[in-house]
């Protein structure tokens, strides 16, 4: 989740001709700021330990978030984009007639528990994306952040991620508010009837991480519409005969 990440992203889709949804997770420092980094702690990814919300943002902004995955890192590559970056990001890129949306995952649990909704939500206002037709959909694993969502954004697209086990929601319904479920790929796979039973309370089914062909193919053959993968060529390479027949 680097400035570099993300620009390259959208170079792709230009290239390809092929829009695309962005995606990030979101987390807040300790000085309040609203920070794309996925991991809660930063051992994994960077070269320090602890956790988010005990860094400010200038203090991250001094470690390396890149050399795990590349070596000798740009600036670019390793450096921490914050949400409001990466919305200017989108918005120039929409100026440009890319046709690039954003889905921000809220992260939870957090110190200041749903604050992080509202600067959010506050954020997106900012920028004239808290309606209908803004190019951005909120997802999160908190049933409560969803149901907050769904009453601060009625009209920006939201969804609830499940993993492990669908429980309450294995019928096919979801909080009020919410019209799209997130599913694990692994549980889809477990249970692929849950897109039928979804879809007959009117429900979407979407999913995550889908980096292999054959299962690419498996989210085809479901019908589902929102695919979320960390190789969007092959995606294209699966589904690009269906769209050109």
């Amino acid at each position: 989740m680097t400035l570099a990440a993300y620009q390259e992203a959208i170079a792709w889709s230009i290239a390809e001709g092929v829009p695309v949804s962005l995606e990030c997770d979101v987390q807040l420092t300790a000085d309040r700021q609203l920070v794309c980094l996925h991991d809660a702690t930063l051992g994994r990814t960077a070269d320090a330990t602890g956790r988010v919300s005990d860094w400010t943002l200038a203090e991250l902004r001094t470690l390396d978030f890149g050399s795990w995955k590349v070596p000798h890192p740009t600036l670019a590559q390793r450096s921490p984009v914050t949400l409001d970056e990466l919305l200017r990001l989108v918005r120039d890129a929409r100026q440009a007639a890319v046709e690039v949306r954003l889905a921000i995952e809220t992260k939870h649990p957090q110190p200041g528990g749903l604050e992080l909704e509202r600067r959010v939500c506050a954020l997106l206002a900012g920028y004239g994306w808290d309606t209908a037709d803004a190019p951005v959909r909120v997802i999160t694993f908190s049933v409560a952040a969803a149901e907050l969502l769904a009453r601060l954004v009625p009209e920006v697209d939201r969804s609830l991620l499940i993993e492990d086990d669908l429980g309450p929601f294995a019928g096919g319904t979801l909080p009020v508010g919410v019209r799209v479920a997130g599913v694990d790929l692994a549980l889809l796979r477990q249970d692929p009837g849950y897109v039928e039973r979804a879809r007959r309370w009117g429900n979407e089914v979407h999913v995550w991480t889908v980096n292999e062909p054959a299962d690419i193919a498996f989210c085809r053959d479901l019908g589902l519409t929102g695919i979320t993968t960390d190789h969007p060529d092959r995606v294209l390479d699966v589904l690009q005969p269906q769209w050109l027949g």
